[in-house]
């Protein structure tokens, strides 16, 4: 018996340790974004309430270059999730779009707009960053970080319509509990983009 679990606890720790450093090659990949882009002014954009789409956003801005800017709430929601939840549906409920900063899209190309979901929906201050800023002559590629149901088409039509544009590119659909796989995810996903540059990993 006591051979078992050693051997057990044996295999489990090998298992841990393969784990981890795939984890750390992964986290420490490099990438060199291609030299066509050079031509295009580049902004990643996202708002992030628990750190995923923050985490998403600056994996991307890692390979594609330009710039990054965060959407912040001039008033913060509650740190109390319950609170939080709450006050979003009723906000929801209303149509009530909250104040943010002031993110500037006229200088660029390419707007890369990364949201949470909530309740089956694009967040709130993204949907207030997009009716603020006008996105004629630009290409909008949107991408998303979720942990429970969501309507893919719903979501893509909602940006479209809040954004008032047709040019969107493929949109990127990110479970939360697959956070580690970002780089790699955002890799692939961008090579799938039509009429997109192709990148090299």
């Amino acid at each position: 018996m006591k051979f078992i679990l050693s051997t057990t606890l044996i295999i489990f720790c090998i298992l841990l340790i393969v784990v981890i450093r795939k984890f750390n090659e992964l986290k420490n990949i490099k990438f060199n974004p291609p030299q066509v882009l050079t031509d295009k002014k580049i902004l990643t954009v996202y708002y992030s309430n628990g750190g995923h789409t923050k985490e998403v956003a600056q994996n991307l801005h890692s390979i594609v270059g330009g710039d990054i800017k965060e959407v912040q709430l001039n008033e913060k929601y509650p740190n109390n999730i319950f609170k939080m939840s709450k006050l979003v549906r009723e906000h929801m409920k209303d149509d009530y779009l909250p104040n943010i900063n002031d993110v500037d899209i006229s200088n660029y190309d390419i707007v890369f707009v990364g949201s949470p979901i909530w309740n089956f929906s694009i967040s709130l201050p993204i949907k207030t960053f997009l009716k603020n800023n006008n996105f004629e002559n630009k290409t909008l590629i949107p991408f998303f970080t979720y942990s429970g149901g969501v309507n893919k088409k719903n979501i893509i039509n909602e940006i479209k319509d809040t954004a008032n544009t047709k040019d969107t590119k493929k949109s990127l659909f990110m479970f939360e509990n697959g956070i580690f796989l970002t780089k790699e995810q955002l890799i692939k996903w961008l090579n799938n983009i039509e009429n997109f540059v192709k990148f090299e990993d």
